[in-house]
């Protein structure tokens, strides 16, 4: 056997380089926990380190390091490493399962194989570095390795192995393909969020539609060419065998300098639509081209120069030539589905085209515009389904703000929903419409899940359904059910802010809050001005009893939305209270009563304000309120941890029983 190299550096000490496979750990919620039980903390990881200790040393790793609440550890081959971490993993879970949820330990592990240097009981170099990296993409109790370890291992181990993809590494310039130990007893996905979960060259028949480019005369035509965009990507979205990534994520690429390669890496996809469109008068010139995202090769370009009158069978040429080139089987509903036309009137598809793009701002006032634009094209067919659903979501969403009357918004989307079901019972959309109707208002949970399914079924790349589905199942007392769906509404649209924050409300509705934190934290990290980020660490926090924290990430929160928002005045108001600043909290639930009356804001959210007061009468007499009102935000009362404190009355007991039988 040839000798160990060695090498000097300047000071003449002589440092070994060898290969090695190298492990870091850390351990999951310990800060967050050290800040509110600083005496637990310190117990659990003295815990840690006792129990896991004898695991390194049972498989020949030598402990290199204990930095904090992590370790580094140094094996002499990649097979033991991993299997030392399946075994650390798997006692860990067996010590959890017989503790309480507040005494749990969970860990993450990243493990690298290279080439690293030794000096003087310390280990550097890359190899060292990327195994750093690695650890904070497992999710709490997973395992993740580089492609060097899947090498040495993947034939054998008795646990799959999944790809990730290729996730940026901070200070680690060459992309390098991750993978995640499979462990049987965790079925959720890596904890880092807005990336793939797929590796492209996995699935070859998913696709993501680039903006198209508007080169029309007029910039004010920009509604045109967004609205086409999303038209088309609706078309596939039909199509079971491919996987479309969702209108959130691709608009986030318009006017982008980055190559197909890297929108495909990050997107997850190994297939890219790219094009532009000129419309003048009742011209339009559309050109499209479909990239392989792999090798930039073309595989079906096509330039289609046509009246608009024919914008809907190009649509459904270009979904047609799609499938044919990914060899992706269209059935003979999707194709009957993929060629209705569902409306002859150009006026009125371009009033829903505005409408949609009004619709996206997601403010007050653009999506009311958008309402007046839907009403505006259902005045010019009544018999336009697609408008009627935008009609319903548009009102949907209102609803979600808080601030209008469920009585006034909630019949007024159910109608719209069931005209475009009435009109077009194959609309995905339209039945996912209804189920959020039928979950929020009518209080039909069995009713709410059916529709859910009818529009999984009927559009199965329609990210939006998947995502409500997610906390329908969530409220349900259904979390893993709720985290697959996530999980797939995530595949489907990976850079959706709001579907990543939910990630965040699953876990915080399973009473799971250390991973609801670290789900914020990445959102956070990716746009910190993202207000619901911030008001969502502090509904955990609040939970959790860290009322200064939380009292942070409100004002923060309150801050981006410029005080108007009710759920976030509340949640201040219930944190001013349990920190002793009742006056400010009576100030607050003052002005929510003033404003309930005078337009409206939610009773659930001042019952909640109440019972961090302390005032349970108060609290229950605001719950009661809201069922007359049947405000949507009462599908907290199900499993959420809000109202815990008040759970065990018999005026709590009856609001519940109410909200919890199926509608007639």
């Amino acid at each position: 056997m040839d000798p160990k190299p060695l090498v000097g550096d300047d000071s003449g000490r002589v440092s070994e380089r060898r290969l090695a496979a190298i492990m870091f750990t850390d351990m999951v919620g310990y800060s967050a926990l050290t800040q509110r039980n600083e005496e637990l903390a310190i117990d659990l990881l003295e815990e840690h380190r006792r129990l896991i200790r004898p695991v390194f040393s049972s498989h020949g790793g030598r402990v290199i390091d204990t930095a904090g609440d992590g370790f580094h550890v140094e094996f002499a081959s990649a097979l033991q490493a991993v299997r030392c971490a399946i075994e650390a993993q798997k006692m860990l879970r067996d010590r959890n399962a017989a503790a309480p949820p507040e005494r749990g330990i969970r860990i993450r592990i990243g493990i690298h194989l290279g080439d690293v240097v030794f000096s003087e009981g310390n280990v550097y170099g890359d190899g060292v570095n990327i195994a750093a990296r690695l650890e904070p993409i497992a999710e709490p109790g997973g395992i993740c390795i580089s492609q060097q370890v899947y090498d040495q291992v993947h034939a054998k181990l008795d646990v799959p192995l999944a790809t990730i993809g290729r996730p940026p590494l901070k200070n680690i310039q060459t992309p390098i393909e991750v993978y995640r130990v499979v462990l049987p007893w965790l079925s959720g996905t890596p904890a880092m969020l807005l990336q793939a979960t797929r590796a492209p060259a996995e699935d070859k028949k998913s696709i993501a539609v680039l903006p198209l480019a508007n080169l029309s005369p007029d910039p004010e035509n920009e509604y045109f060419s967004d609205g086409l965009t999303e038209d088309i990507l609706t078309q596939l979205s039909k199509i079971r065998r491919l996987k479309v990534i969702s209108r959130t994520s691709v608009m986030q690429y318009k006017k982008t300098s980055k190559n197909v390669r890297e929108i495909g890496r990050e997107l997850g996809v190994a297939t890219i639509l790219e094009g532009s469109v000129r419309k003048a008068a009742n011209k339009v010139r559309i050109s499209v081209q479909l990239i392989d995202a792999g090798t930039d090769e073309h595989l079906w370009a096509e330039t289609y120069d046509r009246e608009l009158a024919d914008i809907f069978a190009i649509q459904s040429d270009v979904a047609r030539q799609i499938s044919d080139a990914l060899k992706a089987h269209v059935s003979a509903d999707e194709r009957a589905r993929i060629e209705h036309r569902p409306t002859d009137n150009l006026e009125a598809y371009q009033a829903y085209l505005k409408g949609l793009f009004q619709w996206n701002q997601r403010t007050d006032a653009s999506v009311n515009a958008a309402i007046e634009e839907f009403k505006r094209a259902i005045e010019l067919d009544s018999a336009y389904a697609p408008a009627y659903v935008g009609l319903a979501d548009s009102y949907i969403v209102l609803g979600n703000f808080g601030t209008y009357p469920p009585r006034d918004i909630a019949p007024a989307a159910k109608a719209a929903a069931l005209r475009a079901l009435e009109i077009d019972d194959t609309l995905g959309e339209a039945h996912a419409s209804l189920a959020q109707i039928k979950f929020n208002y009518d209080w039909d949970w069995l009713g709410a899940e059916r529709a859910y399914l009818k529009a999984i079924e009927l559009r199965p790349s329609y990210a939006t359904a998947h995502h409500w589905f997610a906390l329908h199942l969530a409220h349900g007392a259904r979390p893993d059910q709720a985290l697959t769906e996530i999980r797939r509404a995530q595949e489907l649209d990976p850079l959706s802010l709001p579907i990543a924050n939910n990630v965040a409300a699953v876990y915080l509705v399973a009473h799971r809050y250390d991973d609801a934190l670290a789900a914020i934290q990445k959102v956070v990290e990716i746009s910190p001005t993202f207000p619901a980020a911030h008001q969502y660490r502090g509904w955990v926090l609040l939970m959790m009893g860290s009322y200064t924290y939380a009292l942070s990430a409100l004002l923060r929160a309150n801050e981006l939305t410029s005080g108007t928002d009710v759920v976030i005045d509340a949640c201040l108001g219930f944190a001013y209270a349990r920190l002793g600043e009742r006056e400010k909290a009576l100030k607050i639930a003052a002005t929510l009563t003033g404003r309930y009356q005078s337009a409206y804001a939610s009773p659930v959210w001042i019952a909640f304000l109440y019972v961090g007061l302390d005032d349970r009468p108060k609290a229950l007499e605001w719950l009661e309120k809201a069922c007359e009102d049947r405000d949507g935000w009462l599908r907290l009362l199900k499993s959420a941890p809000f109202f815990d404190e008040v759970r065990d009355t018999p005026q709590f007991e009856g609001v519940l029983k109410r909200i919890s039988q199926a509608a007639p």
